[in-house]
Order: C-alpha cells, then sequence, then structure tokens
C-alpha cells in the first residue's frame, strides 16, 4: 500500500510540474528548443474587397484648424452606441458620401486602397490628411463545441481561423479539432469547407482567413454521444432495474 502510494506522489509531481510555466530548472530532456525553426509555409491570405452594404468609420487627422474640419465631429445616433450607425454606408453604387467632398468609389478595393483614395479625396479640402479607415461590419459566427458560441465583430482588415475560435472562447472539451466546417457565402451561394486543426498544413491554405459573414461550425467528437446518449440511457436502464431489484425485495419479505 506503501509503495502504490509513494507511486502515485511521484506521478503526480512529476505531471504537475508540467503545468508551470517558465519553470527556473525545468527537465529539458525531450522539450523544443526555441530558437529551432521547425517549419515555414507562404501565407495564402486572401485580402477583402469593400462591397456594397459595407458601413466604415472614418477617422481624419489633419493640420487644418479644428473650426474648418467638417469631419471633426462624425455624426452620433441619439440613445445608441453602437458605431455602425454613425458610419459611412456604401451604397449600391460603390460609393461613400462625404459632407463637402461628395462621392468617393470605394467598392472593390481592398482596405488599404480605400485609405488612399479617401485621403487622395480630402487633399483638395484639408491640409496633409491621415485617414484611419475601419470596416465595422466584419461579421463572422462560431457555432458548435467553442466556450462562447454568438456572432462575432472584428475590427482588424483580416482575421484567421484560429483567432476566431479564440475569440469565442476556445475549444470545449469535446471540440473535433480534425473536423471544422466553413461556410462561406458568395455570388448567392453558400459554400463549404473542411478544416483539420490537427494538421499543420492547414495555416497555409487560403481560406484559413476568414472573410466577412462566414460561419465557422466545431463539430463534437464521437466520445460526446456516446457520453450524454449512450451512458445517460445505460444509467437510466440501470436505475430502474435496481429500483424494481428493491421492490421486488421488499414485497418478498
Amino acid at each position: 500500500m506503501e509503495d502504490s502510494t509513494g507511486i502515485s506522489v511521484i506521478l503526480f509531481l512529476r505531471s504537475s510540474k508540467k503545468l508551470i510555466l517558465l519553470q527556473e530548472n525545468p527537465e529539458v530532456k525531450n522539450q523544443g528548443n526555441a530558437d529551432e525553426l521547425l517549419k515555414t509555409f507562404d501565407l495564402k491570405q486572401k485580402v477583402y474587397a469593400l462591397r456594397a452594404g459595407d458601413v466604415l468609420s472614418l477617422l481624419v487627422q489633419t493640420t487644418t484648424p479644428a473650426e474648418y474640419n467638417f469631419l471633426n465631429s462624425p455624426a452620433v445616433v441619439a440613445g445608441s452606441n453602437d458605431p455602425v450607425l454613425s458610419g459611412y454606408t456604401i451604397d449600391a453604387a460603390g460609393n461613400i458620401n462625404l459632407p463637402v467632398v461628395g462621392q468617393i468609389q470605394l467598392a472593390g478595393l481592398t482596405m488599404p486602397e480605400a485609405r488612399l483614395r479617401v485621403a487622395e479625396a480630402l487633399m483638395p479640402f484639408l491640409a496633409n490628411p491621415t485617414v484611419n479607415l475601419r470596416l465595422l461590419t466584419f461579421r463572422y459566427t462560431i457555432v458548435g463545441e467553442v466556450r462562447a458560441q454568438g456572432q462575432f465583430i472584428t475590427y482588424q482588415d483580416q482575421i484567421n481561423l484560429m483567432e476566431a475560435v479564440a475569440s469565442a472562447g476556445g475549444f470545449s472539451d469535446y471540440a473535433n479539432r480534425g473536423r471544422i466546417r466553413l461556410i462561406r457565402y458568395e455570388g448567392g451561394q453558400a459554400k463549404l469547407y473542411n478544416f483539420s486543426l490537427l494538421n499543420d498544413n492547414t495555416i497555409a491554405m487560403s481560406n484559413f482567413y476568414l472573410q466577412p459573414d462566414d460561419m465557422i461550425v466545431v463539430d463534437p467528437l464521437p466520445a460526446k454521444f456516446i457520453r450524454e446518449n449512450v451512458l445517460g440511457t445505460f444509467s437510466l436502464g440501470f436505475g430502474i432495474i435496481a429500483s424494481v431489484v428493491i421492490l421486488f425485495s421488499r414485497l418478498s419479505r
């Protein structure tokens, strides 16, 4: 008994050491070398092109005095903190409409190209304009085996699959990391893609980077079905049998 207890304590201590980060005297055997390059991937980032219906926030810095900066105070909808309501919407013709400046064609441009075009349009009106343009409608949805399902918004120009899962709190205990589906809506079609985050080559896939309105579905492992259905049914059946046995034993006395 004492030997087994001693072994259990040793195993616990060894396993717990693997949970502690940045130890002073770690056991370096079979551990990774932080300076050793394992693999290099050529990223295939899909650059998003703006389209009708996108809403943009616009912040302009300029050397023009504030009283002459017609973009200094963006419109705010009373009773709402939603930045989308005070943003600039790209209309069906692909334009945004700025005060004084008028219409600026942005549909089909990337975010860096759009920032440059807006800056060029402002030059006749403002001195040395620096444009901060952000997409406010980059939404994506995550459902399935994550900690927090729902719809999310990012103000980054790009976000990848792993970053999106992290924004949902990470995977649940029963997430099937080898079966993640991506639903993308393009040209009136819903396109379905499969991913496996068990394969490091996924990083090099073009669809590893999300597009607005993408939906990510994280499937469960088979173990979840077994736990919630098979074991649950077995426990229920066992409980019924046990109740019948107890009842029969009492009636037979």
